[in-house]
């Protein structure tokens, strides 16, 4: 609908401005035609823009200024009414309200006519017009409740009952408490199969104690691996010689 927006605005202009025509025609204005109130309004908006421009460089207060920016337009307007359209003060003052009126009027359907929403519209329009006191933005409560509004995330947990939560909890604390630091464990000779390939120590006969990893059993041996300073040496040893096995896992 936006391609719309400068046609409606144009009828919208024309309109006002033949209803400005007939209104002073009813005030008895002496040239009350659509071109004079068309120079009026000329008029009118230049000497107003020169005013204005002035009135910058005199560095009042910001609310003086806000004020004497659409009270210096008003009575600039319903002078050039009085002089050009040739009324007196009363009618040009009524014309020049009337003016304003079918002109908000005239916009307020323009915007709907367009689609645009006319809250935020008339809040930008007014701001760029200096209505605001201040650059602070202005949103609309949707707006707000949409900003400030929390997002709430749901984990697995929000979705299960207490009784499930809590077995849950306590089937954690089984598995931490099962989990067993890995260390040396004695196994039985006869079930040595179950070691190889795992790190062992063996308690000779004699005393002596060997460590190292498992490779194989071979005729009634086992088969150590040990890491030294030159390589890997691989030691048989007698099952018929082996005290004690562990393993380490």
């Amino acid at each position: 609908m936006e391609m719309f927006e400068i046609p409606f605005s144009i009828l919208a202009f024309l309109i006002t401005l033949w209803i400005t025509s007939f209104f002073a025609t009813l005030m008895g204005a002496k040239k009350a035609d659509t071109v004079w109130v068309l120079m009026a309004w000329s008029v009118s908006l230049l000497l107003s823009i020169v005013v204005l421009v002035g009135l910058n460089f005199i560095g009042l207060d910001q609310t003086i200024t806000l004020v004497l920016t659409y009270f210096i337009p008003f009575v600039i307007f319903t002078f050039v009414y009085k002089v050009l359209n040739k009324m007196n003060w009363a009618a040009a003052i009524t014309t020049n309200i009337t003016v304003i009126s079918v002109g908000v009027i005239a916009m307020v359907m323009v915007i709907i006519s367009v689609g645009k929403p006319l809250d935020k519209t008339i809040i930008s329009l007014a701001s760029d017009a200096g209505l605001l006191l201040d650059n602070t933005s202005i949103v609309t409560v949707a707006e707000e409740e949409e900003e400030y509004e929390e997002e709430v995330l749901l984990t697995d947990q929000d979705l299960l009952s207490e009784k499930v939560i809590a077995a849950l909890e306590r089937q954690k604390k089984r598995r931490e408490q099962a989990y067993n630091a890995p260390k040396f464990q004695l196994v039985s000779v006869q079930r040595a199969n179950g070691a190889i390939g795992y790190r062992v120590r063996l308690l000779r006969n004699n005393g002596h104690v060997l460590e190292g990893l498992l490779s194989t059993i071979e005729n009634e041996e086992f088969i150590v691996k040990q890491t030294l300073q030159g390589g890997v040496a691989t030691i048989p040893i007698a099952i018929s010689s082996v005290k004690k096995l562990e393993v380490y896992r």
